[in-house]
């Protein structure tokens, strides 16, 4: 390590630029599905700006969400000498480090401590996880602070955090403030995102929200972290205080229908000055985001199914709670994909309804004409492996119609886990018995709920009996099943 990773420079404002590009070319290659998974990525010359063949012919990364950023940052620490540690343990109130309450990192490690990087990117994906960004913005001795809500602040190389367990990697905030990220999953994939109400932002005690790596200093024998008052982006109140959202409406108090939710807040905060929002423009880009996480979910699907999940028998009891696990059931179920999904949708009905409240004429005919290109578009339609073999196809229209059959349970069929309707002759295809018919009906009204709960027991009747209407064509006037 010493003669292959020298801490011969140090962390400066040239180095963080530099940092940036490389996050967002990275962005830029996943949202083009350019690649799948981040050694494909750091193994191609056109898309990693610091490639070298004889160290990036050869990886082997497999990063979950919690692991991309800190392996991006390892990685380019590495590439330009730069010193690097992270929060190696850490303690708190709760069983699960994932989730706990009142969280202090007991233990630190920094990269002469392994003979390789190799070594390091392996004791670092097997190290961290979720609950190192589940720090409350005092903790100084975190590796990361909540930034302030700048277009200066926020950057590519930033992270989301999602206390519901989810991390994404910021790559891009457009002029007019939408945000872009990346994110991994335990399968290895990474996908492509579009900031909105899928993650939620949780309380200031759990550390949600935007963040930063803290700058680090090594002095030769300790790497130490810059305290938050030397910190220049350094902002611990505006992400959770529901007052400083409601500024950005221009408006002390207008009402619950106008409210800005944190989402529209950061998206407005973000906003070049003089940007115009187009609504029209808006929803044919959270359609094919929608579209882009079916097809992610199309290849989670069939990991799963590769992997023979489905021709194993159904245990005998779900997790304690689905969304926040491990083994196979982490690796190879959707429930929080699945959650993100419905989130999306009841986000893109939201707008419909927002952009026709007071339309200017034509509004109606213009969003529905670009909702309809959209979703009949081949991107929008998912084609799947049937139990035998064969290839079913399912448009937009079809998916939204089965959005609640959807089965986040590795153990079913892959006509289950598409909502195949009874009696289908899709259906008819799946060799499920009896038993694992049982789990999915007893799993629906965990399919009926959209928000995901962490920390807590998700017994089979947690969900409502029905599910809610968030049909984005209802909005619009267009015909349903």
């Amino acid at each position: 390590m010493a003669e292959v990773w020298p801490a011969v420079n140090t962390w400066s404002d040239a180095l963080e630029r530099e940092y940036e590009g490389f996050v967002a070319a990275l962005g830029r290659a996943v949202a083009a599905r350019r690649c799948r998974r981040l050694d494909q990525c750091l193994a191609d010359p056109s898309i990693n700006t610091l490639f070298d063949a004889p160290t990036d012919r050869r990886l082997n990364l497999s990063v979950d969400c919690a692991d991309l950023p800190y392996v991006l940052r390892a990685y380019f620490a590495f590439k330009r000498r730069l010193p690097m540690g992270f929060v190696s343990a850490l303690r708190g109130v709760g069983d699960d480090p994932r989730y706990m309450t009142r969280m202090r990192p007991t233990a630190w490690r920094d990269w002469t401590q392994y003979r390789t990087p190799r070594a390091l990117f392996r004791g670092m994906t097997d190290a961290v996880h979720s609950g190192m960004y589940r720090f409350a913005p005092e903790v100084e001795a975190s590796d990361f602070y909540p930034v302030a809500m700048r277009r200066d602040a926020l950057r590519p190389g930033a992270v989301y955090y999602d206390p519901n367990g989810h991390v994404l990697a910021v790559t891009e905030v457009r002029d007019d403030g939408t945000v872009f990220l990346i994110d991994g999953h335990p399968d290895g994939s990474l996908t492509f995102k579009r900031f909105g109400e899928a993650f939620a932002i949780g309380t200031r005690r759990l550390g949600g929200g935007f963040k930063r790596f803290r700058g680090t200093a090594w002095d030769g024998r300790a790497l130490a972290r810059t305290p938050n008052a030397a910190l220049p982006l350094f902002d611990g109140v505006s992400q959770w205080s529901e007052g400083v959202w409601q500024g950005a409406s221009g408006e002390a108090d207008a009402g619950p229908r106008a409210r800005v939710s944190y989402h529209a807040w950061v998206r407005e905060t973000l906003a070049a000055a003089g940007t115009v929002r187009d609504p029209v423009r808006d929803l044919g880009e959270s359609l094919e985001a929608f579209c882009r996480d079916l097809s992610d979910r199309a290849d989670a699907v069939t990991l799963a199914l590769d992997a023979g999940l489905a021709q194993q028998p159904h245990p005998h009891t779900l997790p304690w709670n689905i969304y926040g696990t491990s083994g196979d059931w982490e690796t190879w179920s959707t429930p929080s994909r699945d959650a993100r999904l419905k989130a999306a949708l009841r986000e893109l009905t939201a707008l419909i309804t927002e952009s026709l409240r007071e339309a200017p004429p034509g509004r109606r005919e213009a969003l529905t004409e670009v909702y309809l290109a959209t979703t009949r578009s081949p991107a929008c339609t998912v084609t799947y492996r049937g139990s035998d073999g064969q290839p079913v196809s399912l448009t937009f229209d079809t998916l939204v119609d089965r959005l609640w059959g959807l089965s986040f349970d590795p153990y079913h069929c892959a006509e289950l886990r598409w909502g195949a309707p009874p009696g289908s002759p899709e259906r008819q295809r799946c060799g499920d018995g009896p038993e694992k018919l049982r789990w999915y009906l007893a799993e629906q009204p965990l399919r009926n709920q959209i928000d995901r709960f962490y920390g807590v027991a998700t017994p089979l009747d947690m969900g409502p009996r029905e599910p809610p209407d968030i049909d984005p064509r209802r909005a619009l006037g267009l015909a349903t099943r």
